[in-house]
């Protein structure tokens, strides 16, 4: 009777069919710790040491290692904005309420820098990657330049980014759906809780990288205004689905180009709403 390793992830990464191995999809066979021998009951496929010789399958090859920046890795729980301090906390408080503001604090570990809010990008095994720091005015817009916690502790390090949420895939199964910036992430996590919203970071976030990291789940692309079309490259290499509506809002004159999904709901909802959601 075959045997399989108890530690499916340890054993194999990756299933040899190319998709990652965190779900415990692919059995390796017994004895063949990282080499492409077992069974995949995500594709169906029963890989042994014949189909290997054959070559009908490439052998397992184990992915890149991760390069943190020690500053961001230690920095995360140091900085946490337990008290609401930074601008765009507080932005949150007046917006949807104390207690909706703590919610979003929580969920996506903000932090906060002489006022300013870090959006750390945490990933899967949560480690922080990078933390952006961003001020806000009181009305929620951006005020100034982005910076990196790595860069104001003069840390030369090269940054391997992920989604900003990304540590919330596996802690349940809801779809995700992805925007470009992390302050919407972090209002439609309150308007509309039927998604994990993850944000790519930039118009141009949607790298290989972090496409590949999720292709195995149910993930909507929410664009901003004006950036349908290449979003919709990123939709149709991954087959995730997208949305229209931001074009369809754009038209309308509803929000101009370049907003959001998160600035539809800020400017056709009064205050009183909001902070009921």
């Amino acid at each position: 009777m075959r045997k399989f390793e108890t530690n499916r992830y340890k054993a194999n990464a990756v299933c040899p069919c190319g998709k990652c191995n965190r779900d415990g999809k692919f059995a390796t066979e017994k004895g063949c710790t990282g080499q492409a021998v077992g069974y995949c009951h995500s594709c169906g496929k029963n890989f042994t040491n014949k189909t290997i010789t054959q070559g009908y399958i490439k052998p397992y090859k184990a992915p890149e290692p991760i390069i943190y920046c020690k500053s961001c890795t230690e920095a995360v729980n140091d900085n946490y904005d337990a008290d609401l301090k930074s601008e765009f906390a507080q932005f949150l408080v007046r917006t949807f309420g104390k207690d909706n503001a703590i919610k979003v604090v929580e969920k996506y570990h903000l932090g906060e820098y002489y006022g300013k809010v870090i959006f750390w990008q945490i990933d899967s095994y949560n480690k922080g990657r990078a933390g952006k720091i961003l001020a806000y005015n009181d009305d929620g817009k951006r005020g100034g330049y982005a910076n990196w916690w790595h860069s104001v502790n003069k840390e030369d390090c090269k940054l391997q980014q992920c989604f900003f949420g990304q540590h919330l895939i596996d802690e349940s199964d809801k779809p995700i759906a992805i925007v470009e910036g992390a302050k919407t992430a972090c209002i439609m996590h309150l308007i509309n809780p039927y998604f994990m919203w993850l944000s790519a970071e930039g118009a141009d976030g949607l790298s290989s990288n972090k496409c590949e990291s999720i292709k195995r789940f149910d993930v909507t692309l929410f664009p901003d205004a004006g950036w349908y079309d290449k979003w919709n490259e990123k939709a149709q290499e991954y087959d995730f689905k997208i949305s229209r509506e931001c074009e369809k809002w754009m038209g309308e004159k509803i929000i101009k180009h370049g907003d959001d999904i998160a600035d539809y709901y800020l400017n056709s909802y009064s205050p009183e709403i909001l902070s009921t959601v």
